[in-house]
């Protein structure tokens, strides 16, 4: 399990909460709940059950239930989860929280231009706002996250724009960034959704849907290769695959089962595993965290960074899917 702040800790106000669930919260859905120094929406559906950090908002676990309520292996009537969360994950103010599905945003790892900036934008540690949750006739449950002003440092970012997070939890896990350029002048993102899915053993999957692909090899001086094959992991590896197709997939032989990924107005496509040595040097990673994750990110980045014009707006989208094999 995730590890939780021994120290001291600034617990959200019960006001805050309250004000949450009394405007947001689903009866026997959704409700707010603080979680150390963070509040969290706990989402449970007739098809699966979900947290989403308003820190970040950050997409932290993701569970299907079982067709079969026979089956009891992780109890509850649940499946393997689609979400890697570390056992040193943390939940304090303004530290990011290491798995699930972060989102990074305006720019993809470090800044172009200025290396004093933070990796992956400045949205990860910001507390986004609620703006709307429903609930559909089929039973999925709807958030919408939107990143308020406030939460925006002008130091880092001047451009007038909006940013929202749309979540739907149902029988698949849909996500929706949503970028709107209320400025004067064409605005330039890079973006990621930087999904870490939990895996049984990573020596036991395979991501296909890349071959064919030219992609950045970050750990061979950022050489232009070509995939010939699917990806096996048996080493480090942190690839930025370019103009990707719309479906790639992470099969799975020892949890039998295959994740589609979907994606729209996505152009990039990151596999990334720290292995051994760079787990270590992340120091937040948990023992032997690498054999059981593995990043395939849905974005826009480098060559296939987004421009947005004026009074435009860009959704990059994924969906992901669990099918049994």
């Amino acid at each position: 399990m995730p590890r939780l702040n021994t120290g001291f800790k600034q617990m959200p106000s019960q006001q805050k909460l309250a004000t949450l669930n009394e405007q947001f919260a689903i009866e026997g859905q959704l409700q707010f709940n603080a979680t150390d120094d963070l509040i969290v929406a706990n989402i449970t559906n007739q098809h699966a059950t979900a947290s989403i950090a308003l820190q970040g908002a950050q997409v932290l676990s993701w569970v299907v239930k079982r067709e079969d309520k026979r089956g009891t292996e992780r109890g509850a009537n649940e499946q393997q989860p689609l979400i890697w969360l570390s056992d040193e994950a943390t939940f304090i103010a303004g530290k990011t929280i290491r798995g699930g599905i972060p989102v990074c945003w305006p720019w993809f790892g470090a800044h172009p231009d200025r290396e004093d900036y933070p990796a992956h934008g400045f949205v990860r540690a910001a507390v986004w706002d609620v703006v709307e949750t429903s609930t559909t006739a089929a039973g999925q449950t709807n958030v919408v996250f939107r990143l308020p002003q406030t939460q925006v440092p002008l130091a880092l970012w001047s451009h007038n724009t909006e940013l929202e997070l749309h979540v739907s939890v149902g029988a698949t896990l849909e996500l929706n960034l949503i970028t709107r350029n209320h400025g004067s002048e064409t605005v330039t993102i890079s973006q990621a959704l930087h999904s870490y899915f939990a895996v049984s053993d990573i020596k036991d999957v395979t991501v296909k849907g890349l071959e064919g692909c030219q992609f950045i090899d970050a750990l061979d001086d950022w050489q232009r290769k070509v995939e010939i094959t699917p990806i096996c992991i048996d080493a480090e590896i942190d690839r930025i695959y370019q103009n990707t197709k719309s479906v790639c997939s992470l099969e799975d032989k020892g949890w039998q089962r295959r994740i589609n990924i979907e994606t729209n107005n996505s152009r990039s496509t990151v596999v990334w595993n720290p292995w051994i040595d760079k787990s270590a040097r992340l120091g937040d990673m948990g023992e032997g965290g690498y054999l059981n994750m593995l990043c395939i990110e849905t974005g826009n980045i480098g060559d296939d960074r987004v421009s947005i014009a004026a009074g435009a707006e860009h959704c990059l989208s994924a969906c992901y899917r669990i099918v049994k094999i």
